[in-house]
């Protein structure tokens, strides 16, 4: 007899749950096949991911800028450069003759901020005086100052900014053009009753004066954008006031290849290539010691994606007579586990001799895939893997189809498992109702046969 608790005869509960383990088996499988599906799901994201990584390695790889673009050096003083498109290689002489300024321009001194300046106007034109910029109205409301007149001339919004400066015992009014040049200088003006500002100007407006290789030119900014093509200069010092004329502050720019930008590039497709090999090799290999295979192991498709890569690197690309045709003939080689190295000082020197001939090796266009640059033809094959349409977006949404059947064959087996562990508890409550009805009529029968010998008694 099964013991029972709180009274019955049979324990529901746990009958009924060692029961349902028996009947979980099938979901159990369901569950864990879900898992192992799930975790090579995973496992193919890492590997879309390395692959997203080396696509944008080899952007940059493919592109002629990377090759042709130099690096921008200055020696001597008055100018720094920057390059900001693709400039011409040479060497540039720029002399400074003078900077550029913005004007300023003071008024007279008073007490302080808030000294009773008087009430009238003040008109501020721009440089040639053609142009009115704004008519400014103080002590129009009450007792004019030099604080009112600040902000009014800031609100204004005309170029023209001013400011309170104050020597330690008087304070003046300080107006400024906001950008440099003598374009950008102003004029004012006060009404009579204002006259006691005085303004003067302490900076005058100038443009800034300079020569690339003897020719003359004028800026109205010290930031002077393709003065030389694709470069950006920035002047930087002058001849000091009172100089004889014809002083000049000199220094030259050089734009040559930029060996370190090339090399990097080269690296970081490197480095995006060899993880990519790391990754499928660690995702695909097996122990015959422990007889364990990893998380996608026998998976084709990365079989498929190494074979396309190693075929690329250790191919050939049809160039011209003295051109390269082969990475290794730049100091990049396969090893004997597929990835690659780099041989940098190689490198580093065919980017300096002749970054055309390494830019054709990695960059060159064609409708025959055998004359397509590395990059580029590396490029194509690795959009056809990663693109929604490709070779690892087709196998992740099969394994998502499968996650999804699973889900609802789970569904369809909760449901059922439900029905029949009510169907259980039904029957053995029943059961133990019964056992128990009995058990109190036995009891109850032994209670009353106990009782025979006294009544014969």
């Amino acid at each position: 007899m099964v013991s029972g608790v709180v009274g019955g005869m049979i324990d529901v509960n746990g009958l009924v749950s060692q029961l349902m383990e028996i009947e979980r088996q099938p979901l159990n499988r369901l569950q864990q096949r879900e898992t192992q599906i799930q975790s090579r799901l995973s496992a193919f994201g890492r590997v879309t991911g390395a692959m997203s990584a080396l696509d944008s390695a080899l952007n940059a790889l493919s592109l002629a800028k990377t090759f042709t673009t130099g690096k921008a050096t200055v020696n001597g003083e008055g100018v720094s450069a920057a390059v900001s498109g693709a400039p011409a290689l040479g060497r540039y002489a720029v002399a400074v003759t003078q900077l550029a300024r913005a004007q300023s321009t003071a008024s007279a001194a008073f007490d302080s901020a808030t000294t009773d300046i008087g009430t009238g106007t003040v008109t501020v034109k721009s440089a040639d005086g053609k142009t009115t910029l704004a008519t400014i109205n103080i002590g129009d409301t009450g007792t004019g100052t030099l604080t009112e007149l600040r902000d009014e001339i800031n609100a204004a919004g005309i170029g023209v900014t001013a400011t309170l400066v104050n020597d330690g015992a008087k304070t003046r009014i300080v107006l400024a053009s906001k950008d440099t040049g003598a374009a950008n200088g102003f004029q004012i003006s006060t009404s009579k009753k204002l006259d006691s500002l005085a303004f003067a100007t302490t900076q005058a407006a100038q443009d800034a004066k300079y020569s690339i290789n003897g020719l003359a030119l004028t800026a109205s900014s010290n930031t002077v954008e393709n003065a030389i093509e694709g470069l950006t200069l920035t002047l930087t010092k002058a001849p000091p006031p009172g100089s004889p004329a014809g002083t000049t502050i000199d220094g030259e720019v050089v734009v040559e290849p930029d060996a370190d930008r090339v090399k990097t590039a080269v690296q970081d497709f490197v480095k995006a290539y060899n993880d990519v090999e790391k990754l499928i090799a660690e995702l695909t290999k097996y122990d015959p010691g422990s007889k364990t295979a990893a998380v996608l192991n026998g998976e084709s498709v990365l079989r498929q994606v190494q074979g396309m890569m190693r075929g690329v690197a250790r191919g050939a690309m049809s160039a011209a007579t003295g051109d390269f045709s082969r990475l290794s003939e730049i100091g990049v080689s396969v090893q004997t586990d597929g990835t690659l190295k780099v041989d940098d000082t190689k490198l580093a020197d065919l980017a300096t001799a002749d970054p055309a001939k390494l830019s054709r090796l990695f960059t060159a266009t064609s409708a025959i895939d055998a004359e397509q640059g590395f990059a580029v033809r590396l490029r194509a094959a690795v959009k056809s893997i990663i693109e929604p349409a490709g070779t690892l977006q087709s196998r992740q949404e099969g394994l998502r189809a499968s996650i999804k059947s699973i889900d609802q064959q789970q569904e369809r087996l909760e449901a059922r498992l439900a029905t029949i562990e009510q169907r259980l508890r039904r029957q053995y409550s029943q059961l133990d109702a019964l056992m128990t009805s009995r058990q109190s009529q036995s009891n109850a029968l032994a209670n009353a046969l106990a009782g025979l010998p006294s009544l014969q008694r």
